[in-house]
C-alpha cells in the first residue's frame, strides 16, 4: 500500500466526520493503524464511519490490508498542533531541552506554548513557562488523580 494514498484517505474520512487525523502508521503486511481524533472528542459511530470510508477507497481483491482506526490513547505523545489546542486547560509532561516539566496548558501558539508550572512549595504561586515547539522532544496528556 502507499502511504500517501492512506493518509489522503484518513483525513479525507476524518474530516468528513468532525474528526482530524493525527497519524497513519502502515506496517508490514499492510496493516493500517489510523489515529483520529475531535475537537469534542470521538464517539463509536464517527469511528465506524471513519473506518467504512477509508475501507471504501482500496479494494481487497487487489491488495488485501488489515485497518485499524482508533482515538490515540494517553500513552502516546501529542504529534500536531491541533492536539495542543484540544487540550488547553488539561495537564501535559513536557520534556524539552533535557528537562522535563508538568504543568497546565494555558496556551497553543503555532510557535510555543504557555504552562502553569506548579511550585514544590504549595504556598509558592504557580509559574508560567513558554517552552517554543523547536525544543519539544515529547508532550503527553499527564494522568492525573484527583
Amino acid at each position: 500500500m502507499e502511504y500517501a494514498k492512506v493518509k489522503e484517505a484518513a483525513e479525507y474520512a476524518a474530516s468528513e466526520n468532525g474528526a482530524f487525523l493525527v497519524d497513519v502508521e502502515l506496517k508490514p503486511n499492510n496493516i493500517i493503524v489510523a489515529y483520529v481524533d475531535a475537537d469534542e472528542g470521538l464517539n463509536i459511530d464517527q469511528i465506524k464511519m471513519i473506518n467504512r470510508m477509508i475501507e471504501g477507497e482500496f479494494d481487497r481483491e487487489v491488495e488485501d490490508f488489515n485497518l485499524t482506526v482508533s482515538s490515540p490513547d494517553l500513552n502516546l505523545p501529542l504529534k500536531i498542533f491541533r492536539q495542543y489546542q484540544k487540550n488547553v486547560g488539561r495537564f501535559l509532561k513536557v520534556k524539552y531541552n533535557d528537562q522535563e516539566v508538568e504543568g497546565q496548558l494555558l496556551e497553543a501558539d503555532p510557535e510555543f506554548l504557555v504552562l502553569s508550572v506548579p511550585q514544590k512549595k504549595k504556598s509558592a504561586p504557580n509559574v508560567e513557562l513558554k517552552i517554543n515547539f523547536s525544543e519539544i522532544t515529547e508532550a503527553k496528556v499527564a494522568i492525573r488523580f484527583k
